[in-house]
């Protein structure tokens, strides 16, 4: 009688130690996923971040392209060549160049030059001069120009005699996106108004890039 009574309090042990691997598969399966949905998220946030990272320092370089550009632009300033450009339907014909300098740009040592403390980065500058006419020859007007040329020119804004505080047909360089006189003074009657445009493009190894263009005013 009394093993009869042992054996049927065995019985329910019996049945709890069944349940434990199917509860235990479980239990690993529910870790599994939320291990895994955990990795996805972790990897998601890694991935954005340096995306955000990598699109920060491409614009941070490009930016310092601009200010570089700035500095030579100034530096040259009594030494640029001031004659109208002529177009021909390529960007070099725009270029800023020394005066009496043939075949040589200011921005030749900004082309394609490594950033430092960036890996695998490139910076390319251009400086182009917004005083210039279509040459007649290859080109007459924008309508023979396709949709790349028109994008990849600066705006045309010839040379200016400045009368006061402002200049004819209302135009002022004061507001100008970048006026580079450090102390923003506006040129007193019968200076030149030279107007630039620059162009900087942080590019990395994997194709990544950010650009900028900025108008600039030179009051001579």
């Amino acid at each position: 009688m009394e093993d009869q009574e042992l054996n049927l309090r065995k019985v329910p042990h019996k049945r709890n130690s069944g349940m434990a691997l199917p509860m235990a598969l479980i239990f690993l399966l529910v870790g599994a996923v939320l291990v895994g949905t955990a990795l996805y998220v972790v990897e998601n946030m890694f991935s954005t971040s340096r995306h955000v990272v990598t699109e920060t320092q491409l614009y941070n370089a490009a930016q310092s392209g601009i200010e570089q550009a700035k500095v030579v632009l100034w530096d040259a300033r009594s030494d640029l060549d001031y004659e109208e450009r002529e177009y021909d339907g390529t960007i070099d014909s725009v270029r800023v160049r020394l005066d009496g300098v043939s075949g040589d740009y200011l921005d030749d040592d900004l082309q394609g030059v490594s950033v430092a403390e960036l890996v695998n980065v490139t910076l390319t500058v251009d400086i182009l001069d917004c005083n210039y006419v279509f040459d007649g020859i290859n080109v007459n007007d924008y309508e023979d120009l396709d949709i790349d040329q028109i994008a990849a020119l600066p705006p045309r804004w010839p040379a200016i005699i400045s009368e006061g505080e402002g200049t004819p047909g209302g135009l002022s360089q004061i507001g100008s996106s970048g006026y580079l006189d450090p102390n923003r003074q506006v040129t007193s009657g019968g200076g030149v108004l030279r107007h630039y445009v620059i162009r900087s493009r942080a590019e990395s190894a994997d194709g990544k890039s950010s650009s900028i263009e900025t108008l600039v005013v030179i009051g001579l």
